[in-house]
């Protein structure tokens, strides 16, 4: 055993580096804790132990033990990247590809390494690259579709690191899966190849269930489904497969390394294996302009022509960084990236705003009133008509049931699902949490026009009879973001995010009055001392306020204003109508004057305030499938589900019938039906149904939230019928899901629970 007070050792490398590398070595006791770090001068690495955390508490006690060599784990590394000084661990050290030198100890306690391996220092040389690219969205504005840029988004630059330097460090375990699932596979290939994001016509399809055309019964093999997934996959070579069969995990890991880029479409099918076989280190983290681009230069092992680099994103959504782009790792790597070649990301992720512009604030003392959530305020119907419009009153398309627009919204909302809108189709109420966007001129806040309020008052219940409500103002906290720079302690320049409160605040005889920011954070009131500050949500169009709809006086219908007060709190009256402008109705980048129906206490030439009708329903659906009526009575009285249609001989008369409601009829449903295992178009038009639950539809009959529709034998068995002796099995399904949207999400909660049933019809 060698007790060490000082290591001092030479270090050299096995074959040079063309180029000088800078070093830095890391000296850790067995226990993983950090010792000492200290960089190489001229060739030599110096330690001096009395230093270390471990003399440190010894020498409070008045006593020091030397430490043993064979305690020491000793770490050289390239110190070409600054943050390396930042290492506390050795899990931190592993992405900068250290060498781990053994600690030889000589009889007269000096200390020797063996020269740093070439197939270690073959990847430290750092190389740099152009990296451009652009961070878009598809997004529909009118009926037309655009792609959009995203601004001040978060792009993270990663490199995937060499498999070749890591793979001795996956366990044989999971080596040894890799030829049972490539060679043999046993289980049902579940994870298909991903596709490029869908194109902007697609819906957005998360947390659909199974429609009612679907059918349930249609079902494949696992043979049918593995030769459907192998089809996409390319073929591998002899050479592959002989060495994947051989049984040698040596062999196995050296067949990964060597053919790695042809095994990336099988790995990408199983996610389990991406955590052992694809790691990264970031390059570079950047910020995407108004344009929603980015090019920066990032450093890069120049091992291999050139980096394989992954890219992922985050966006400030409510304050906190959220990753919204971050595909698997194998099938969206840029490998052999070419550098300065335009790397192009689009985001689906629906919570990200697509606002970027370049010459888009609003001038002088505008204010504009922009949306609730992403739903455009000229696209909430009020009580006037304009021309082209459909009428206040009139019934879902197909059914007869007349209903107010009034308060209603024709926008549509992410997990719309088989629920759809129309321009000027106003049938959406709104619930869940709400908030109010708007815009304001780059004169503001001056001492005029300070201050903004938002109040609310209740005027009809869910069934638009009136009441006697009372204005109320809401008074949630109200915080605006902003990005900052500044200089680390590495003296690298870095991105900083911090917020100030624009209210609620009481102001005057007034409570509840919220600041209008300035067009810049370093403008007043507010005067941000910090370098090059920006405001992270521009003011042209913000979040002003936001609130839980739930919390409010229940559904129903309820007037919402937006009042503006002077820098002593004064409310102010006779504003110039040109003041307030909405989003044109076609066109939501593009503003006009508010109309009249949009404004309080209006003359032909000023105006009180904003004020606009909102609907609010925040009720949930429900939903049951019934048993088969056989001539008007339940069918079958136990679980197993069977149906006689010929009782004594005689066929009879059948039922089918559902139900499907909503407190205030805010929901639509879907009933399908399937038999057997084959699509049948006859069967689909005959017993599927579709509406809104205010109604009757599709041949149903709506009495007491109960939907049913008779039908002969021979309709529902079709081909199955076999002139009165055959039989099949059917598959009933409903879905009931509620209207109302917070402005861009459909509100699912208020969802009924999908009902699937069962029935076998016998002679």
């Amino acid at each position: 055993m060698a007790i060490l007070k000082k290591i001092s050792v030479t270090v050299n490398f096995e074959q040079p580096p063309k180029e000088a590398i800078s070093l830095i070595g890391f000296l850790f006791n067995c226990n993983g804790l950090l010792l000492r770090q200290q960089p190489v001068y001229e060739n030599l690495l110096e330690f001096d132990l009395y230093n270390t955390p471990s003399f440190a508490a010894a020498e409070m006690e008045h006593q020091f033990t030397p430490i043993d060599s064979r305690e020491l784990r000793l770490f050289i590394a390239p110190g070409t990247d600054q943050n390396i000084t930042k290492v506390t661990s050795i899990e931190a050290l592993e992405p900068f590809k250290p060498y781990e030198a053994i600690l030889n100890v000589e009889n007269d306690a000096s200390v020797s390494i063996l020269p740093i391996p070439s197939f270690v220092s073959r990847f430290w040389p750092l190389c740099s690259c152009r990296v451009t690219g652009k961070v878009s969205k598809w997004l529909n504005r009118g009926g037309s579709w655009s792609d959009r840029p995203v601004c001040r988004a978060r792009v993270h630059i990663c490199e995937i690191d060499p498999i070749l330097f890591w793979i001795d460090k996956i366990p044989d375990t999971v080596i040894a899966k890799i030829p049972q699932v490539i060679l043999n596979p046993q289980e049902v290939i579940k994870f298909p190849i991903p596709v490029p994001d869908p194109p902007p016509f697609m819906a957005a399809t998360t947390g659909i269930r199974q429609s009612a055309a679907a059918n349930i019964f249609r079902t494949l093999s696992a043979d049918d489904l593995q030769m459907q997934a192998a089809a996409r996959l390319p073929e591998l070579s002899y050479e592959i497969r002989q060495n994947m069969a051989s049984g040698n995990l040596n062999l196995i890991r050296r067949t990964i390394v060597d053919h790695y880029a042809e095994l990336h479409p099988w790995f990408c099918l199983w996610p389990w294996w991406w955590w052992w076989f694809y790691r990264c280190t970031e390059r570079k983290v950047v910020y995407t302009d108004a344009n929603g681009r980015f090019d920066t230069a990032v450093s890069y092992y120049c091992f291999g022509d050139r980096p394989d680099l992954y890219f992922w994103v985050e966006y400030l959504i409510n304050g906190v960084w959220t990753t919204v782009y971050a595909p698997p790792k194998p099938c969206n790597t840029y490998w052999d990236y070419a550098c300065g070649t335009n790397v192009a990301i689009h985001i689906t992720d629906p919570r990200v705003s697509v606002d970027c512009c370049c010459n888009c604030p609003l001038p002088g003392d505008l204010v504009m009133i922009r949306s609730i959530g992403s739903t455009s305020v000229s696209h909430i119907r009020q009580q006037v008509s304009h021309p082209g419009e459909q009428p206040l009153l009139e019934p879902p398309p197909g059914q007869s049931i007349s209903y107010s627009r009034i308060g209603l919204t024709d926008s549509a909302a992410i997990y719309d699902e088989f629920f759809t809108t129309s321009i000027g189709d106003y049938k959406r109420p709104f619930g869940g949490s709400l908030g109010f966007y708007m815009g304001f001129g780059q004169g503001l806040p001056n001492n005029n026009i300070y201050y903004y309020r938002w109040s609310y008052k209740k005027l009809n219940n869910a069934d638009l009879s009136p009441v006697t409500g009372t204005t109320l103002q809401l008074d949630t906290p109200e915080f605006k973001g902003y990005d900052f720079e500044y200089i680390d302690g590495m003296g690298d320049l870095q991105i900083g995010h911090d917020q100030v409160k624009l209210g609620p605040f009481p102001v005057g005889m007034q409570n509840n009055l919220y600041i209008i920011p300035p067009s810049s954070p370093n403008q007043a009131p507010f005067n941000i001392t910090k370098t090059d500050p920006q405001w992270y949500e521009r003011t042209h169009n913000m979040h002003t306020i936001g609130f839980d709809s739930s919390q409010l006086q229940g559904d129903g219908l309820y007037e919402f204003t937006l009042e503006l007060f002077d820098q002593a709190g004064t409310l102010l009256s006779n504003i110039p109508k040109t003041t307030f402008k909405v989003p044109k109705f076609e066109d939501a980048d593009t503003s006009v004057n508010a109309p009249d129906e949009l404004l309080a206490g209006v003359t032909p030439t000023t105006a009180n305030a904003f004020s606009m009708s909102v609907r609010v329903d925040n009720s949930s659906c429900n939903s049951q499938i019934f048993t088969v009526d056989v001539n008007g009575v339940p069918a079958a009285s136990d679980c197993c589900g069977f149906v006689n249609y010929k009782p004594e001989g005689v066929e009879a008369d059948l039922d089918l019938s559902f139900l499907a409601t909503h407190p205030n009829n805010f929901a639509v449903f879907s009933f399908g039906v399937t038999r057997g295992t084959c699509v049948d178009d006859t069967l689909t038009s005959l017993a599927d149904a579709t509406g809104m639950v205010i109604d009757s539809a599709s041949g149903y009959t709506l009495s007491g939230g109960t939907y049913k529709k008779h039908f002969t034998p021979a309709q529902l068995l079709g081909s199955c019928y076999g002139n009165g002796e055959g039989k099949a099995a059917f598959a009933e399904t409903l879905s009931v899901i509620a209207m109302a949207t917070d402005g861009t999400y459909r509100q699912t909660s208020k969802d009924a629970p999908y009902r699937v049933a069962a029935f076998a019809l016998e002679p």
